[in-house]
């Protein structure tokens, strides 16, 4: 985490310009919010007195629900990836530059393919509720478990936080990093990010 924090003035330090490549450098301290939640689980699997079985189908239950969320990211930009009039919507081609605009791929995701960035709102409700059900049981909890129940809380309550940090690090690697890799091999021109530019508007070639 203290690296994360201290990586955010980096860009500015060595001034740089808005490639993909610089633009990304976020990930590493947005991803590290994850850490809320993850590192409870891992206390638990490691000092609590529950039966082994039990730690590790907790950590088996976190890295799958991990997983599954950040596959969801990889698939919808496979997908659009696949098709080349979403991509090329997406990163559009100059005859200097290649620009990633930011405002289409929010288009693309939210409009045209109905895709949801962040975990259910039923889901966070459901891991809060839950989490805060368990405080008047909170010294019971903790005996029985064998680690302060603040980490226990964390593991329940935490756990949409997890997903949405990771989902949307993924998302930022996809989009600053693998893509535009793909591009520059291709095109061998650079490639920016664009913030503000309205996409124009979308109409699919096909019947």
């Amino acid at each position: 985490m203290a690296l994360a924090v201290m990586a955010l003035p980096v860009p500015y330090i060595f001034r740089w310009n808005w490639e993909t490549k610089y633009f990304g450098a976020g990930v590493l301290s947005f991803g590290s919010g994850s850490i809320i939640g993850i590192y409870p689980i891992l206390c638990i699997f490691i000092y609590s007195s529950l039966p082994f079985f039990m730690r590790l189908s907790l950590v088996l239950l976190e890295f799958f629900l991990i997983a599954w969320c950040c596959s969801r990211f990889i698939n919808i930009y496979k997908s659009i990836y696949k098709n080349k009039e979403l991509f090329n919507y997406i990163y559009m081609e100059e005859p200097d530059a290649v620009y990633y605009l930011q405002q289409a791929d929010k288009k693309v995701i939210e409009k045209i393919l109905k895709f949801d960035l962040f975990p259910s709102s039923k889901f966070f409700v459901l891991s809060i509720l839950s989490a805060f059900s368990m405080v008047p049981f909170a010294s019971s909890i903790s005996k029985f478990a064998g680690v302060p129940f603040t980490h226990i809380f964390l593991a329940v309550s935490a756990t949409p936080l997890n997903l949405m940090f990771l989902g949307l690090s993924t998302k930022m690697w996809l989009v600053f990093y693998f893509y535009p890799m793909k591009i520059k091999r291709e095109k061998n021109k650079p490639i920016y990010v664009d913030m503000s530019s309205r996409p124009i508007k979308y109409v699919s070639h096909r019947r």
